[in-house]
């Protein structure tokens, strides 16, 4: 656990010191506080594997994220808040998301944002990379800046989920727990998202929503060796081609994303101390693979 404070700072060196620590932490970002003399704020973080969360506490502030900002780097990482004490306001892609304790709201730091809060302000932010999150959500762009109420649903199990476990990263935790853990709370805030916005994306594209499908279905049946084009094509009632034509907007041919997702849950595994009973054969024909 690491702790990052301006506590014990001049007045004057208070604000420039905190931007450096959320620039090196989340992002960079410009911070503007409500009384510039009163200002005081505190950051602290941890990573496990592929979990890495990070608990800010400041006094009122609006913070923002520029596109001159954006341009400076080169990681696109997605920021899921849950909001710990006080109100947030935060502003992205037109949405006005007003969270309360418990709720939560996906951002993107690829994109311009604003957030705002009058008084003292605590709030947990699970960091994710683009890479991870769309492994477990594949159009996350559609619930940046929605605000997932803490309260009901699998949206306040998610909350609750990522309160419990920062509690527990705070007592101290199995550094090989980590990346077990954040597929977990991905797998359920994905879930949560689809229980907000139903199977079809609002506004997405026809070929957009069954590109979704169809690798929703792929995730679903990554562990069955049967598991090929052809029967992802049989599944759907179209033909190799059109599935084909379907991923033609992506990086990756639809054989060549079954694979990688395979191995990628095999590398997991081969990482995870719940496995290493395990051989590399027994872990590579749990996830479809059918020959040594």
């Amino acid at each position: 656990m690491h702790t990052y404070t301006t506590h014990g700072l001049p007045s004057s060196a208070k604000v420039s010191h905190w931007n450096d620590i959320i620039s090196d932490v989340f992002a960079p970002l410009e911070t503007y506080p409500v009384d510039p003399s009163a200002f005081d704020a505190e950051v602290r973080c941890v990573q496990h594997g592929r979990l890495r969360l990070a608990t800010a506490t400041s006094r009122g502030a609006t913070v923002r994220r520029t596109k001159a900002q954006i341009a400076k780097i080169n990681e696109h990482r997605f920021f899921l808040h849950v909001q710990m004490g006080g109100s947030l306001m935060i502003r992205q892609d037109g949405h006005d998301a007003l969270m309360e304790e418990g709720d939560l709201v996906l951002s993107d730091s690829t994109r311009p944002y604003t957030l705002s809060y009058e008084d003292s302000c605590s709030t947990l932010v699970l960091i994710v990379t683009q890479e991870e999150l769309r492994r477990h959500l594949p159009t996350p762009e559609e619930m940046i800046g929605v605000k997932l109420s803490g309260s009901k649903g699998l949206s306040r199990t998610t909350s609750l989920m990522l309160r419990s476990v920062w509690e527990s990263a705070e007592q101290g935790m199995p550094e090989e727990l980590g990346s077990r853990i954040a597929d977990s709370i991905l797998d359920v805030f994905a879930t949560s998202c689809t229980e907000i916005k139903g199977m079809a994306v609002a506004d997405a594209a026809i070929v957009g929503t069954r590109r979704i499908q169809i690798k929703r279905y792929i995730e679903a049946n990554l562990r069955n060796p049967e598991l090929s084009v052809r029967s992802a094509a049989a599944a759907f009632a179209i033909s190799p081609r059109y599935l084909h034509i379907l991923f033609s907007g992506e990086n990756e041919t639809v054989s060549s994303y079954i694979l990688r997702r395979r191995l990628e849950e095999c590398a997991k595994q081969l990482s995870d101390v719940l496995w290493r009973r395990r051989t590399i054969t027994e872990i590579a024909f749990g996830w479809g693979f059918n020959t040594p």
